[in-house]
């Protein structure tokens, strides 16, 4: 099982990261309780919701958060986060943004598609976390997603983004979505030191990730979290 995560993250006790292609097709959540399983976690400690490129947060603070019914939304924030208790996201080209303070305390995931970035959903959700802690306690990681060498756009797209945002190549255009939500994640108060973006595309390296941009189909990818 390869999994992608942030060694920061680990190293506060969190367990969690976006799965590699090879764990197969995460779209459905039933699929997905093999992989909790297999690391030792009850699938019913973790909370979903259907995504919809959207902006909405849902903040869980409940000891025993409830995990029905489910709800539309892209982000999820834990203040705190228990234990015993996570949540997931799927995707293929969108990013995966995770989100946590240097004692685990708070947490968040978020599902970050083109759509929710231009509507500064990253932004968003590092606002709602520095409600309860500072900005400087805060890390961040973007896991694999498409990157700006891929993500080939129209003008009616580009125009919502930052100019920096937007690469012009060859009389095409192209979105920059990882510098898009660092500059969001900055204007919260986020050094670029707490943010790590490695360079995984995931439309580009089809040896280990889906991608609806590169294959039209309908597979996505496990990104969870989760305090043991």
């Amino acid at each position: 099982m390869k999994i992608y995560a942030d060694n920061r993250m680990l190293a506060c006790g969190l367990i969690g990261g976006t799965l590699s292609r090879h764990s197969g097709n995460m779209r459905h959540v039933p699929d997905q309780a093999p992989i909790y399983k297999a690391l030792g976690i009850d699938p019913a400690a973790i909370l979903h919701f259907q995504q919809v490129h959207g902006t909405r947060i849902i903040t869980v603070s409940s000891e025993r958060p409830a995990t029905q019914p489910v709800q539309e939304a892209d982000a999820w924030l834990f203040a705190p986060l228990h234990k015993g208790f996570g949540a997931a996201i799927v995707t293929a080209d969108c990013v995966p943004l995770f989100m946590w303070d240097n004692t685990a305390q708070y947490a968040a995931l978020a599902h970050c598609g083109w759509r929710g970035v231009a509507a500064g959903l990253p932004g968003k959700v590092a606002a709602a976390l520095c409600k309860f802690t500072s900005a400087t306690t805060l890390y961040a990681w973007l896991g694999p997603h498409i990157q700006a060498c891929c993500f080939e756009v129209q003008a009616e797209v580009a125009r919502q983004f930052p100019a920096p945002c937007v690469i012009h190549k060859n009389d095409k255009l192209f979105v920059d979505l990882t510098s898009a939500i660092t500059a969001q994640l900055e204007q919260t108060g986020l050094k670029k030191t707490q943010i790590h973006a490695p360079y995984y595309c995931t439309c580009g390296e089809r040896e280990n990730f889906f991608s609806w941009r590169r294959d039209h189909q309908k597979n996505l990818m496990l990104s969870f979290i989760y305090k043991p």
